[in-house]
């Protein structure tokens, strides 16, 4: 036992530092943040029955609906307004599920980094690297659903490489197929974005099995027979518990908005969840794709490697004091603009004769993953923000960390340093990733670091 706790205790603080960094001051402030305004409401209506329209998939609202059921609270609140006062308590309940996965994302994120390198030392650095992220923490400690995306995309990747690693057909290459197939599901069934995994994953086995014509031939369903049937299941959730008339009649056909009206027994021929389903997809991808409103705090894709455009989320500043209060959605900038000279380094070395074949095959499938989950916003042009950088950013960060190990071993000294500066980076950004009451003068100091490194 002994044993086993002096090999593990490493993972287990950073675990313990994970649940504290995200849980912090968590029904702080007791304000509606940012798109709290939209995801509040969305998470309301499950309570009123009221039909409301997303562009996103409805299970992550779900979740946190489900969570504020079993802890007894009813969240029927406007969400107005950024601002709009709601009670801690309720703040507590429904940004507790979002936290819980940014904090079970460090842990999967971690894990990630031990199978791909079947190193302690590696993955402990990567673990420590993506808990200094300063927008990680920002993005998952709110009302929103970025944390469970990032969490199941996560998820995904570790069991397929579980299932990679399994020589003979039996219990657990069946297993670790299908968790990889639900954890795919899971990751669309938040944002479409996770769409990238199975991009991914579909190149690698590709690459890999592509000698192996039977195997492909049972894999590839699976996964996607799967993946459908756990992003099916909770629209037929969000259908049932939303009968009646509400603010997203509007998006839907008239036959929906009748049902939704007069109730499905008034209608004479009520439309089957498969219509209703295939409906509220196409009507996503038509909101979708019709977004061309700019946004002050909007940016482009090629910004984000560089922490460009960081998004204001909250205010609390009565012009009086000599204090504020502010919340911003920022890297960590030393953390992401090392993280983007890993990835420009591992691209030089790739395009490079001489240092091609000396590099590691794991730093271009960390390459691909990078791409992949950036690719989705390279084609599209609708406005944008720093936020959905995320996922491309953790893979930016787990190449970085390979690096960083590389280095620990050669002279600890500058490691150590490293480190420091990122860790010094983190706590600078920290009231803006908190929203603590500062000076103003500490405040136009950070702005100008900000965007003295943008």
């Amino acid at each position: 036992m002994l044993i086993w706790l002096k090999k593990i205790w490493p993972f287990i603080i950073l675990a313990v530092l994970a649940l504290i960094i995200h849980f912090a001051f968590l029904s702080y402030p007791a304000q509606v943040v940012f798109d709290e305004v939209h995801f509040g409401k969305f998470v309301g209506a499950y309570f009123t029955h009221q039909y409301y329209f997303d562009i996103h998939p409805p299970l992550g609202k779900l979740m946190i609906a489900g969570w504020a059921k079993l802890n007894g609270l009813n969240p029927v609140f406007a969400f107005e307004k950024i601002g709009e006062a709601v009670p801690a308590r309720t703040l507590f309940t429904l940004r507790f599920l979002p936290a819980l996965a940014g904090a079970l994302f460090v842990l999967a994120f971690t894990w990630l980094a031990y199978l791909i390198s079947r190193s302690k030392q590696t993955a402990l650095i990567a673990g420590f690297l993506i808990l200094c992220c300063n927008a990680i923490l920002v993005q998952t400690k709110f009302i929103l659903v970025d944390g469970f995306l990032l969490l199941f995309e996560f998820l995904a990747f570790c069991f397929f490489l579980l299932w990679q690693r399994q020589k003979t057909y039996g219990v657990k290459w069946w297993s670790y197929l299908a968790l990889t197939g639900l954890s795919f599901g899971l990751t669309i069934s938040i944002k479409w974005t996770g769409v990238a995994t199975i991009g991914v994953i579909g190149i690698i086995l590709l690459v890999t099995k592509w000698r192996k014509i039977k195997e492909l031939a049972i894999v590839i369903p699976t996964l996607l027979i799967l993946g459908f049937a756990v992003y099916a299941i909770p629209f037929y959730i969000h259908f049932q518990l939303l009968p009646k008339s509400g603010p997203g009649d509007a998006f839907m056909g008239w036959q929906f908005q009748q049902e939704l009206k007069y109730g499905r027994d008034a209608v004479y021929q009520p439309l089957t969840f498969w219509q209703k389903f295939f409906e509220l997809n196409k009507t996503m991808y038509t909101a979708n794709a019709s977004i061309t409103s700019e946004h002050p705090f909007g940016s482009r894709w090629y910004q984000w490697p560089f922490n460009v455009k960081p998004v204001y989320y909250w205010q609390n500043d009565s012009g009086i004091t000599s204090q504020t209060a502010n919340i911003y959605l920022t890297g960590n900038p030393l953390l992401w603009w090392s993280a983007s000279l890993a990835v420009i380094y591992t691209l030089w070395l790739f395009l490079s004769k001489n240092n091609r074949r000396r590099t590691e095959p794991i730093f271009y499938i960390l390459i691909l993953a990078y791409f992949a989950n950036l690719l989705p916003f390279m084609l599209v042009k609708r406005v944008a923000f720093l936020y959905h950088y995320l996922l491309a950013a953790s893979f930016a960060v787990m190449l970085l960390s390979f690096y960083f190990s590389k280095i620990y071993s050669k002279n600890k000294r500058v490691f150590i340093s490293l480190i420091a500066i990122i860790i010094l980076g983190f706590i600078f950004i920290s009231p803006l990733s908190y929203g603590w009451n500062i000076s103003r003068n500490f405040f136009s100091q950070e702005l100008k670091i900000i965007n003295l490194l943008n």
